[in-house]
This record gives C-alpha cells, structure tokens and sequence, in this order.
C-alpha cells in the first residue's frame, strides 16, 4: 500500500474541527441571517455535521461490498435527516440548503489536500479523492430530497411551484456538477498514464489539460446559472450570446469519447453545415447535450450500443433541429410522461433532476425538448433551437 491507513485515517479526523470553522466563517459572512441562525442552533448542526463527516472518513477505506451498503444506508439516512432537518428548520429554507453545499464543497477541499500529502500513488489518491465526492453527494442529494419532499407536504398549492424551483437548483446542482467533474477525472487519468509513457507528447497534454481547465470553468459557471434558475426566465436571456452549436458538440462529443474508451458504445455524428448559430449560452448548452448522451450511455445494460447524433437546420421555421438517438434499454411508457418531473428517474442512482434542468435550459431561449421511447428498441431525444441566420447579428452585441 502506498500510504499508511490509519495515519491517513487519523489525519483526516483531525480535519472535521478545521471543517466545521471554515464552513462556518464563510457562512457567517455572508449575512446577518446565517450569522444569527448560525450563533441560535450551532450546537444541533456541531452534532449532525461531525456525524456525517466521521461516516464519510470511514467509507473511505471500506472494502467494495461495504462501501456499496454504506451508499445506500446514506442516501436513505441523508433523506431521513433533511426531513428532520425542515421540521426543525422549515422556515428557514434557503439557509440549510446553503449551508449542506458549503459544508460539502468545504470538506472536499479540506479533505484533498490531506489525501494529495498523504497518499503518494496516483491511482490510489484518485481512487480516494472519487469515494470522497461520491459520498459528499449522495449525502448532498439524499438530503435535498428529504428536505423537499417534508416542505412540500405542508405548503399550500400556491407555494408549490416556487418551492419545487428551489428544489431543482439545491438538487440539480449536485447531479449536474458530476458531468464536468467526471471530464476532469477522466482527463487527469488520461494525462497521468500518458506521463507515464518513454515519449512525453506535451502538445497533447496541453490539450488534455486545457479540456479540464475549462470544464473548471463550466463548473463554475453552473454555480452562477443555477443560482440564476431561482429568478425570472429573462435575468437568464439578459447573459445570452450568438454561439456556433456545432462547436459545442463537438466539444461535448470530445468528453464522451473519454467516457466510453473502455465500452463497446459506437458514437455517430451527423451534420451538414459546419456553423448554424443560435442565441443563448453555450456553457448551459453544453451540460444539456452531456446529460443526454450521458443518460444514453446509462441505458445500455452490457455497455455495448450505439448513439447517433444528427444536426440539421431548417430555414423555416428557423428552427436548429438535434436528434440524439440511441439503441439502449428504452423507456416505459407509463413512466415517459413524467421523465421531465423533478427527482423522477427510471435510474437505481440519479438524482431525476437532469432532464427537467434539461427543459428549463432550452426552453428560457425559445427551443423545445421531446423524448420518444420503446422498450428493447432504444430512445430518442429531440432538442429544437431557435435559429440565427441573419448576418446583422454577428457584428451587433447582444443586449
């Protein structure tokens, strides 16, 4: 073993006080709100938080069975406590929802500098640092669901679909923000077994590299559009930008082919104009084409399919037409209806928040989002944009 267990198990032990002031701190200082929520119940979330972080440090040396069994028993506790949580804490809603995502991110950061001192092999330092954000979140989402679904039981219906928005970005963020971090784990494996290799191809690393920092980028990004989700449709539009879709597929098909190097899962890309614009964000654009592909490649039950991509544009209605068609398992028909609903999903692991995201994303800048599917025979995935053909666009900014 390339690093000593228990000390490495102690030294993160070590970390949960330094854990808890950072969170708190950065909480405190945001407002006079979380300042005195903080100073009035500081002794029931010292209790729960250094709970959840003890059970985490343990997860992380457990073997494969009983890590397995620890994912589940947190999924189920996480959901329990954020019931608990909004009997306690119903109204102060926003609060808690902010303080488990500081306090998860905070942990992370405190927690990878250890394992990066204390762990000197690379697979194994990745091994860890992947159990790490994996159990901050299914805790995360456990919680989000089980604090949702206790709120939602005592608001009225006029409160309803405000708070279900609330819930989307809380829980939505913790499924989204796995799209990039799976890129940037991927590209670090990738760089490290090319480093490994007689010949270092420096140009093909930076490319590597410049792929991860970007997907950085996006990740923090999508802090700021989630939190932009919350409001009006138009605070959203007011950032857009004329972007060439093309390229963003072809961006995201770059991260896909990493993620199926070791399946059997052919990728096809089709198209017949090298640029067709359409108005809105390409970052967001990005996430909505990763989810889709990523969900396609979920469907496929022996990691074996197909999935072609077809990009066509339709000088009327104006519209930018991008079918996503895969030969994966297929959707019930009893439960196609509701794949757009928050926390639905067909999956063992998922949070069901990507494709209602998905929705919301395309439908703020006048484009629409369809799915067909047949059990055994595969599903499809149909994403209309509006399309920008007017050349006056392209030297006028966007207000």
């Amino acid at each position: 073993m390339a690093y000593n267990e228990n000390e490495l198990r102690a030294s993160l032990i070590s970390t949960v006080p330094v854990i808890l002031d950072r969170h708190y701190r950065s909480i405190t200082g945001r407002s006079s709100d979380f300042a005195m929520f903080i100073a009035a119940n500081k002794e029931i979330l010292d209790s729960s938080f250094k709970e959840i972080l003890l059970h985490m440090i343990g997860a992380l040396f457990m073997n494969p069975g009983n890590y397995t069994q620890y994912l589940e028993v947190q999924r189920h506790e996480g959901a329990q406590q954020g019931v608990f949580m909004a009997d306690i804490f119903g109204k102060h809603f926003d609060l808690m929802l902010e303080m488990s995502k500081d306090l998860n991110l905070t942990a992370q950061n405190v927690m990878f500098r250890v394992i990066e001192d204390g762990v000197g092999d690379s697979a194994e330092r990745l091994h860890i640092n992947g159990r790490l954000m994996e159990c901050n979140w299914v805790r995360f989402t456990g919680f989000a669901q089980g604090y949702l679904s206790n709120k939602n039981q005592e608001i009225d219906s006029l409160h309803e679909q405000k708070i279900a928005v609330m819930g989307q970005m809380a829980a939505g963020m913790a499924h989204e923000i796995r799209n990039p971090l799976a890129s940037i784990k991927g590209f670090a494996q990738l760089v490290n077994n090319r480093l490994k290799e007689p010949v270092i191809k420096a140009a093909e690393l930076r490319t590597y590299m410049d792929i991860t920092i970007k997907e950085i980028d996006n990740l923090n990004k999508l802090v700021t559009d989630f939190l932009v989700l919350s409001r009006k449709g138009d605070i959203v539009k007011s950032d857009g930008e004329i972007f060439n879709v093309i390229e963003v597929v072809h961006r995201v098909i770059n991260i896909v082919n990493q993620l199926i190097l070791s399946d059997n899962i052919i990728l096809n890309v089709d198209y017949s104009a090298e640029q067709v614009l359409t108005l809105g964000s390409a970052s967001q654009l990005e996430q909505v084409f990763l989810n889709i592909l990523k969900n396609s490649i979920d469907s496929f039950t022996a990691f074996s399919g197909r999935i072609d991509v077809t990009i066509t544009a339709q000088a009327e209605p104006n519209l930018i037409v991008l079918i996503f068609a895969d030969n994966g398992a297929g959707i019930p028909r009893d439960k196609l209806d509701r794949i757009f609903d928050p926390f639905f999903t067909t999956k063992q692991k998922g949070t069901g928040i990507g494709l209602s995201i998905c929705k919301q994303l395309i439908e703020t800048y006048g484009g629409q989002i369809r799915v067909d599917s047949e059990i055994k025979v595969g599903t499809t995935v149909r994403v209309s944009l509006p399309l920008v053909n007017d050349p006056v666009y392209m030297n006028e900014p966007v207000l």
